[in-house]
């Protein structure tokens, strides 16, 4: 009797959103009985958690920052050390812009620097706009730097998130952006980009001389990197891949991340991007180390007031836990059917 009630427990389980607050930060939590997410408005509006109920985190990122006091946050003001949340982050693209719209910072407007991103959008605190039990939409500050505002949506359902992002033109210019949805797994785990070999463009080592490590590998219509520990140092490589219908998977924890979005033709993404990115990191701290699922949008001129949008779908699943690259293509494939 008792598993029964159990049972009936389960199936008229609503959604549910719960708000964890220790000192400072507000980490809201969705969950429908089947899969949770877990999101940091006061930083960055990151999505920092996701899984099947119950289960480890498939994403990267660090826990111990989720609850931090409220002094310890990063400066918005774009200096080094820069603070690495990780998890799925949203920024504007190309990179190379980043810094070349402003005068406020003259020194990384003069050298086009890759690097940091605009903090108001990616660490800021966001204001949140609506949080229902299946949704959370946010926006972040008004960007000096980039001249955009930033609006998130995470929706729940069944085993799907959606993730649904704006970004406005808050100046009196036309300006020029695409939208960047970027997720953080470890650089360990096996993940895989579907696409015909020849969407595949380009790979860029940036490791030492000479070292084309980790090395990418193209097996039964998906490409992925074999993951190598150095000797010292990290070993960094990014490919591109124009592909016309984005599928990334990644396995952790045994639970599939696979991570879909919209057909959108080559010749509309920037083309320092492609469509489809990813990025590794192997190094001698291996749990530190990471890689980036990384889409891009359609690069569009913005008049003043307008937006460009991007929405990622991504499906949650149990998955067998094997270490055999042969064997997890397998398994992809026939939930792919």
């Amino acid at each position: 009797m008792f598993k029964v009630f159990i049972s009936l427990m389960s199936v008229m389980l609503v959604y549910t959103i719960s708000n964890a607050q220790d000192k400072g930060n507000l980490l809201v939590t969705l969950s429908n009985g089947t899969i949770e997410i877990s999101v940091l408005p006061d930083v960055g509006g990151l999505l920092v958690r996701a899984s099947l109920c119950g289960r480890p985190n498939i994403i990267q990122s660090d826990s111990t920052l989720w609850n931090e006091s409220p002094e310890k946050r990063p400066s918005l003001y774009p200096r080094p050390p820069f603070k690495a949340y990780n998890g799925h982050v949203i920024w504007v693209s190309p990179q190379s812009e980043w810094w070349v719209h402003q005068d406020s910072i003259p020194s990384l407007k003069a050298s086009r620097a890759p690097w940091p991103p605009d903090p108001s959008t990616s660490l800021a605190p966001y204001s949140i706009v609506t949080k229902k039990a299946h949704e959370l939409c946010m926006v972040s500050p008004e960007s000096p730097y980039t001249k955009v505002q930033i609006t998130k949506t995470f929706h729940i359902s069944k085993n799907k998130v959606i993730i649904s992002a704006t970004a406005k033109n808050i100046s009196h210019d036309t300006i020029a952006w695409g939208l960047w949805q970027n997720t953080r797994m470890s650089g360990w785990d096996a993940v895989f980009v579907r696409a015909d070999s020849s969407e595949f463009r380009k790979t860029n080592y940036m490791s030492r001389e000479k070292v084309k490590k980790p090395g990418l590998n193209y097996l039964g219509g998906f490409y992925s990197y074999e993951s190598v520990q150095p000797e010292s140092g990290q070993y960094l490589s990014k490919s591109f891949f124009d592909v016309k219908e984005p599928l990334i998977a990644g396995t952790h924890q045994k639970q599939w991340l696979i991570i879909r979005s919209n057909s959108i033709a080559a010749k509309m993404i920037h083309p320092e991007q492609s469509r489809v990115e990813l990025y590794i990191e192997n190094s001698t701290r291996p749990a530190k180390d990471l890689q980036e699922l990384e889409m891009q949008f359609d690069y569009r001129q913005i008049v003043p007031g307008a937006s460009i949008s991007a929405e990622e779908t991504w499906k949650i699943l149990p998955a067998s836990g094997s270490t055999d690259k042969n064997e997890l293509l397998k398994e992809l494939k026939k939930i792919l059917k």
